[in-house]
């Protein structure tokens, strides 16, 4: 595959069949201790004093989408694989929530039928795209003035890199990923500033490191052995 439209196909049929088991896995959230440490930090980034309506890029079975719901936002999960969404609307269903909604669509360009949101959120979701700075732009563009991007994302070790975490992205779309070459936050830090974006903050997050590595399946402490997790933030201009 040597086409963008090829790699954004390899993404869609990666997780559509993955779909099943990273949902059962429960990815970083398989314990009530991961839970916790992700709705504390969801919770510090949005609280639920002011009500949102917030955009949730790459929301996968999803899990930070429910979670703010929880928290009373009003959520719009976005993801390039149906059967994904899916998963997301049937969990949504089973937990009660009805502040929440599903849209199929891919990341770097969110279908302008979403609308207008006070802020856009993503996990796991930087590092699987071709132009970071394109779809910060995109994200910007479904706020109004004073809107925040906010991603969650991580750093990975080479080993990890090599083998894209056993997702399939070591193999043909891995050079098309900047952000998943990226050693350190700046990376992350340019792709807000050159989306012009203002105020834009990175930090890591040891805590939830360690939260990942000390509570959960053998897998998920190795893995996370691996992987170090950051956020960067931003406001539109």
């Amino acid at each position: 595959m040597s086409t963008e439209a090829d790699a954004t196909t390899l993404m869609r049929q990666i997780w559509d069949a993955a779909a099943e088991e990273y949902a059962a896995a429960n990815g970083f959230n398989s314990t009530p201790a991961q839970c916790l440490a992700w709705s504390v930090l969801l919770a510090r980034l949005f609280p639920p004093a002011r009500p949102l309506r917030i955009l949730d890029v790459g929301c996968g079975p999803g899990f930070v989408a429910l979670a703010l719901a929880e928290l009373g936002h009003r959520v719009v999960g976005l993801d390039l694989s149906p059967r994904m969404l899916e998963l997301a609307t049937a969990a949504a269903a089973e937990r009660g929530l009805d502040g929440v909604s599903f849209v199929l669509g891919a990341a770097e360009d969110p279908p302008v039928g979403i609308g207008t949101v006070d802020a856009v959120v993503s996990r796991h979701v930087l590092f699987t795209l071709p132009h970071p700075e394109r779809a910060v732009a995109a994200w910007a563009a479904r706020t109004g003035r004073g809107g925040r991007i906010v991603a969650i994302d991580s750093l990975w070790s080479d080993e990890l890199r090599g083998d894209g975490g056993g997702n399939g992205y070591g193999c043909t779309p891995a050079p098309l990923l900047p952000q998943l070459h990226a050693s350190d936050l700046e990376p992350a830090r340019n792709a807000w500033r050159r989306a012009g974006l203002v105020d834009v903050l990175a930090e890591r997050l040891g805590w939830i490191d360690e939260a990942l590595r000390a509570d959960g399946p053998l897998w998920t402490s190795v893995m996370c052995r691996d992987l170090s997790f950051y956020l960067v933030e931003g406001t539109v201009a």
